[in-house]
């Protein structure tokens, strides 16, 4: 009996990390198994993941199976859906046919030229068909927060499947192009298996606002500012982009770019024909800092708080580009990013300390809306597809649990309603059934700077205590040949206390380290035992004194 095993890498009930196998098991002949990827994306580290850039989908299910990849296809641009790309592309074996929209195919092959990855990339829009091994799919145009975004129509030997990755119904998009509901419902006819669904907006009644009700509010801000604009989003949502463009244009301002993600995606979008802008629309921000203020727009990186982008270095005076009094600041913010929202308003406080206008969601005037569908829009897809089995996809636990009950109230069973725990992977056989036996564990792989995936659980917990309690460094120097203590002992503290307000404190820990190195054997045949010692009893010292618990680290160093 042949089988059809859907594989969550990024994990299922997670809103980022995009990542999904159709692994096709033909009974017995496990050399015929064929693999299609759907997107390959990042995730984002929340506040309690010290030090990291980015989380990327763990690959280990494939080893020792690379061989049977068809092919990945890509729904669209975002990161979350692309951005993992260039990590693990080399990983993979060459010439993995790889299938893009024509905006996501852009900006991956920019991405990938940067890091010396060059790949073919076949590019598919409306109307495309295509098959890669036992799979024959057929793209769907649907809306979203971006241009060129798709459903996928997957064709296999055990069951139509309807891919239905992050969408709206947007009647009146940007762009132009509306939906394929009517494609959507003709492949519906033809029977779907099952249906996944983006299910992140499931909380929200109702339909999901057009991306055109911004209009006339980007307008309305950017008329009544008195100095200068600056808008932040998320640098791949272009009908932002567009709104805040053809807004400051209504009214005579230049365009800034500010960071460098921006200033690619718009570039590469505006080539494609998605944005209209001339080149003399644009000016160098280096220029622009020397026009009066209401003739410039700075569209600039870093809406979602991260260190280190543009915003936050303007914010930090790090930047050429400076806050002045009456300047209008407006976060186009997204509707959910984990882990984010702490740093978003350290900015808007720091923002309004120096005396600029914040415009953010909840400021009173909302410049975001979602590019995810609501419940009603969510109904619509699953009539259309009247599919056997759901599975909700592209939100965390709490959203499932509201899709299923959206479900529910359809008619759907709740065996109907697939939600797979942790680690379990739905498998689809070709006599009806499904089964959730098949368990896989995906694991987080941390990207630190040039690093990738040697920061874990034990890294991880070190960087947390050093980031609420400190760290104190005993550094003790001995004499080779008897391990007597040669001078005095050295104490270092850092982010515990500030060392000329708290001389006795450390005196007193300079005396007890002393007496517990002392109290060790002489001669010490066991240093590692001694450093342990050291750590373990300086650190119950330091609790008592201070009721704090830095990260305590003996250096033994021999003269």
């Amino acid at each position: 009996m042949d089988g059809l095993r859907i594989v969550s890498l990024g994990g299922f009930s997670k809103v980022n990390g995009n990542m999904y196998l159709y692994h096709f098991l033909p009974e017995g002949k496990e050399e015929n198994d064929k693999i299609l990827i759907i997107d390959c994306g990042v995730s984002f580290p929340g506040d309690d993941i010290f030090g990291v850039d980015l989380i990327i989908p763990d690959i280990s299910y494939l080893d020792g199976k690379k061989d049977k990849i068809a092919g990945i296809i890509l729904t669209h641009g975002h990161e979350d859906h692309i951005g993992a790309l260039s990590f693990i592309l080399p990983e993979l074996p060459e010439r993995t046919p790889l299938y893009a929209p024509k905006l996501a195919g852009a900006l991956i092959k920019d991405k990938l030229e940067e890091n010396g990855i060059r790949v073919e990339i076949n590019f598919f829009e409306r109307g495309s068909n295509f098959s890669l091994g036992p799979f024959s799919i057929t793209p769907v145009g649907v809306t979203h927060s971006m241009p060129d975004t798709f459903h996928f129509f997957i064709k296999t030997p055990v069951g139509n499947f309807y891919h239905g990755s992050d969408f709206k119904f947007d009647l009146t998009p940007p762009d132009g192009l509306a939906p394929e509901l009517s494609k959507i419902a003709a492949l519906g006819s033809l029977g779907v298996t099952t249906l996944l669904s983006d299910c992140l907006g499931a909380e929200n009644e109702g339909v999901s606002p057009s991306e055109s009700t911004l209009n006339q509010i980007f307008e309305n801000e950017i008329r009544t500012s008195k100095g200068r604009v600056f808008v932040t989003a998320i640098s791949s949502n272009i009908y932002r982009w567009q709104k805040a463009i053809e807004s400051s244009r209504k009214f005579n301002r230049k365009i800034s770019l500010v960071g460098f993600s921006i200033q690619k995606n718009i570039r590469i979008s505006n080539e494609l024909g998605y944005l209209g802008v001339k080149k003399e629309e644009f000016v160098d921000f280096k220029e622009a800092v020397k026009m009066t203020d209401k003739q410039i727009t700075f569209l600039i990186a870093g809406s979602l708080g991260q260190t280190g982008s543009s915003l936050e270095r303007v914010v930090l005076g790090k930047h050429k580009v400076k806050i002045r009094e009456g300047d209008k600041v407006i976060f186009s913010s997204p509707d959910y990013i984990p882990g984010t929202g702490g740093a978003i308003y350290q900015l808007i406080d720091e923002l309004i300390l120096q005396g600029a206008e914040v415009v953010y969601n909840e400021s009173g005037q909302s410049l975001h809306v979602s590019g995810h569908a609501y419940r009603e829009e969510m109904k619509l897809l699953i009539n259309l597809t009247s599919p056997r089995f759901l599975l909700p996809i592209g939100g965390e636990r709490r959203h499932a649990r509201q899709y299923a009950n959206l479900a529910k109230a359809m008619g759907y069973r709740p065996e109907q309603i697939l939600i797979p725990e942790a680690g379990a992977m739905p498998t689809f056989w070709s006599d009806g059934r499904v089964d959730l036996n098949f368990q896989y564990k995906a694991r987080q792989v941390l990207i630190d700077g040039l690093g990738i995936g040697d920061v874990g659980k034990t890294v991880l917990r070190d960087r947390g205590i050093l980031a609420k309690n400190g760290m104190v460094v005993i550094i003790i120097q001995t004499d080779s040949k008897n391990n007597n203590i040669v001078g005095q002992i050295e104490v270092v503290s850092r982010g515990f206390v500030y060392i000329k307000e708290n001389k006795r404190l450390l005196d007193q820990l300079r005396k007890k380290a002393e007496e517990i190195y002392r109290k060790q054997s002489v001669p010490i045949f066991n240093l590692s035992h001694v450093r342990f010692r050291l750590q373990a009893e300086t650190e119950e010292f330091i609790y008592q004194k201070t009721g704090r618990e830095p990260m305590v680290l003996p250096v033994i160093l021999k003269t």
